[in-house]
């Protein structure tokens, strides 16, 4: 290994000082904040099943109108003429005569998809996807909403038995409300 003089090392140590703040200045590590990036739209899922040819969950820009997810999922014509706009979640059933029916995903498919559940929908096996949310707790907060009529906020939550703060905190990311 060759030895370096006092001149020599003091050259090699400049040296990588100045590749070190060069490397900082065009990687933006210092200086002015970057501009806030626009947040991205959140997609639109909705599932297709049944006897379609390509049955499985889409995402869309916007919410979709029926017709647009029959089509998507190869459905067979003639395709179901209503313009209703599906929203986020939306379980699209048909069956062996080509009728279809509406319903709710599974709340282990809305999470998995990163969809927020309706708490004035979900069931109590939907809310058992919940982190922390059981079986007991799960029938709670259906027997609350059964009682007590739809949730109008996600803070009316802390009136279940079970259901505190920090729970609240836990599920709340997960959850949406629709209106009554």
């Amino acid at each position: 290994m060759p030895a370096f003089n006092r001149a020599q090392l003091g050259i090699v140590l400049l040296l990588g000082a100045v590749l070190l703040g060069v490397y900082v200045w065009r990687g933006n590590f210092v200086g002015t904040p970057a501009a806030p990036t626009a947040t991205l739209p959140t997609p639109v899922f909705v599932e297709v099943t049944g006897e379609v040819p390509h049955p499985g969950v889409y995402a869309f820009p916007a919410p979709p109108t029926l017709l647009e997810v029959w089509r998507q999922a190869g459905g067979v014509e003639p395709a179901p003429q209503p313009a209703t706009l599906l929203s986020s979640g939306t379980l699209v059933e048909v069956d062996q005569e080509g009728a279809w029916r509406l319903g709710r995903m599974s709340g282990e498919r809305l999470r998995t998809l990163g969809a927020a559940l309706d708490l004035n929908t979900a069931s109590a096996r939907d809310l058992e996807a919940l982190p922390g949310i059981g079986p007991v707790l799960a029938q709670r907060l259906i027997q609350h909403r059964e009682n007590h009529g739809p949730f109008k906020t996600l803070e009316d939550l802390l009136a279940v038995p079970g259901i505190g703060k920090k729970k609240l905190a836990q599920i709340t990311p997960f959850l949406m409300v629709s209106s009554p």
